[in-house]
């Protein structure tokens, strides 16, 4: 069954690997205990992402990190980056929960080789053959990401993302693996009765996008719109 054909319920059973975009948009708006009580286990995390080595440094938000997701709790040291000081402590709670919280992946000599080919700009003319229709924005993924998606296309697991050049990318080359973005998940929560409607909504639509600034537009026939997350019923919807 192709990926974005499987129920959400099935797609989150199987073992979940998230990019920097996702797991910052729950960790940062301090609700990474959604993607726990979703997944049932520990989110999988790969060094580019989140490297456990660099958690267990002396000072660890002191250490210029390597891992995308560390980057701006190191910031939030810096002169200059002020803004990253409120969400400092969550992002290094959550990455002291190592084994609790969030799992550390080590990716093999193949899966580093494709995430390399994923993150090379000469992936844009693969995907435009083989999916025509979808433009010409970027299709190469960014380091996290591109290591990300090679470990889930490479052992079948589910992967947890937000950024839309990996969403088209892995629906066009890899259409079998499952993909899940964070409104749906958030509707999935509120399904599962873990969230009402209503908070999801407040934390999707006012926490996630107004206040920390997740991407959430999109420009169709000249037209922007916004993703919102509406409730009665509970669903994602571009307005």
């Amino acid at each position: 069954m192709r990926g974005d054909k499987l129920p959400i319920e099935e797609a989150l059973s199987r073992r979940c690997i998230a990019d920097t975009s996702l797991l910052n948009n729950f960790v940062h708006s301090a609700s990474a205990w959604v993607l726990e009580r979703l997944l049932g286990r520990p989110v999988c995390l790969s060094p580019t992402v989140l490297d456990v080595e660099e958690t267990r440094l002396p000072d660890f938000p002191r250490t210029e990190p390597t891992s995308e997701f560390l980057r701006p709790l190191h910031m939030a040291g810096l002169p200059g980056y002020s803004e990253y000081r409120k969400i400092a402590p969550y992002i290094q709670s959550f990455a002291l929960g190592a084994g609790d919280l969030w799992e550390p992946v080590e990716p093999s000599k193949e899966e580093l080789a494709l995430a390399a080919r994923l993150s090379n700009r000469t992936i844009r003319s693969e995907v435009r053959r083989v999916c025509p229709e979808t433009g010409r924005n970027r299709a190469e993924l960014n380091p996290g990401e591109a290591e990300a998606a090679a470990i889930a296309i490479t052992r079948g697991w589910t992967f947890l993302t937000d950024d839309q050049a990996s969403v088209e990318l892995l629906s066009c080359l890899y259409p079998d693996v499952p993909v899940q973005r964070t409104c749906a998940l958030l509707v999935h929560t509120v399904e599962k009765e873990a969230l009402t409607c209503e908070e999801a909504s407040e934390l999707f639509n006012r926490r996630m996008v107004d206040e920390l600034g997740f991407w959430a537009t999109r420009r169709l026939d000249g037209t922007r719109q916004r993703l919102w997350l509406r409730c009665d019923p509970t669903r994602c919807l571009w307005e």
